[in-house]
């Protein structure tokens, strides 16, 4: 039988992770940087859509997501403050996976979830796909959309796309 400890699972992402998911944000994200604030606030602000991967006390992936606006993303590594009154999405702000753990469904279970959640609520998921992973969320049902302020999507890099996922 297998150890505990050693199965991975996706679970509500709690205040004691926050140091873990930023260490993690380091080392998976090193052209995407955000401070530390980021993370806290998006959690304290929507606690319900943040997770984390773990296994035992080790974390190998997160979720930062939170309610928004279609065709709204906020820049990179900027505090959001509130969420808005009136929201008609779910964004994904982050969904990483530490390199030992991708390829092993991880992503596609926490997507499927998210989605089944998301979907009873939203009637889309929006995101900002940096270059190097546009077909990962192409092959998760996501789409190119058009967004009035292109400053946003150069602030992550010069191949950065707004996306979204239409409830089926």
């Amino acid at each position: 039988m297998a150890d505990a400890r050693n199965r991975y699972a996706w679970r509500p992402m709690a205040h004691a992770d926050l140091p873990a998911v930023f260490t993690l944000s380091k080392q998976i994200h090193p052209a995407y940087p955000e401070r530390p604030e980021i993370a806290r606030e998006r959690r304290a602000l929507a606690p319900q859509w943040c997770r984390v991967l773990a296994a035992g006390a080790e974390l190998h992936g997160y979720l930062l997501a939170h309610p928004w606006r279609r065709g709204a993303p906020p820049a990179l590594d900027s505090l959001i403050g509130a969420l808005p009154d009136d929201p008609d999405c779910l964004y994904i702000h982050d969904l990483a996976i530490a390199p030992q753990r991708r390829g092993k469904g991880d992503a596609a279970a926490i997507l499927a979830t998210l989605k089944r959640e998301a979907f009873a609520r939203y009637p889309v998921i929006a995101l900002i796909s940096t270059g190097p992973a546009t077909g990962f969320w192409q092959r998760h049902g996501f789409a190119t959309r058009p967004i009035a302020q292109p400053a946003v999507l150069a602030s992550y890099d010069p191949q950065a796309l707004y996306m979204e996922h239409p409830r089926p």
